[in-house]
C-alpha cells in the first residue's frame, strides 16, 4: 500500500476531477427527473416493507 495519506489522495482526486469538470466540452450529466424520484421513493419503500418484515419475524 502506499504511504501517501488518505487526506492527500482525497485531495489529489478532488484537484484531478475539478479540473475535469472545468474543461469546456464537459458535459454534465442530466438531472433528475419524475421518473428518478419515483424510483428512488418505490426502492426506500420496498427496503422499509423488508425491514418490517424482517422486525415482525415474517422473514427470518
Amino acid at each position: 500500500m502506499s504511504s501517501e495519506s488518505l487526506e492527500q489522495i482525497i485531495y489529489d482526486e478532488t484537484e484531478k476531477r475539478l479540473a475535469e469538470m472545468s474543461k469546456e466540452d464537459y458535459e454534465f450529466p442530466e438531472r433528475a427527473d419524475k421518473k428518478d424520484y419515483i424510483g428512488i421513493a418505490l426502492a426506500v419503500g420496498v427496503c422499509l416493507l423488508l425491514i418490517i418484515l424482517c422486525m415482525t419475524g415474517v422473514i427470518e
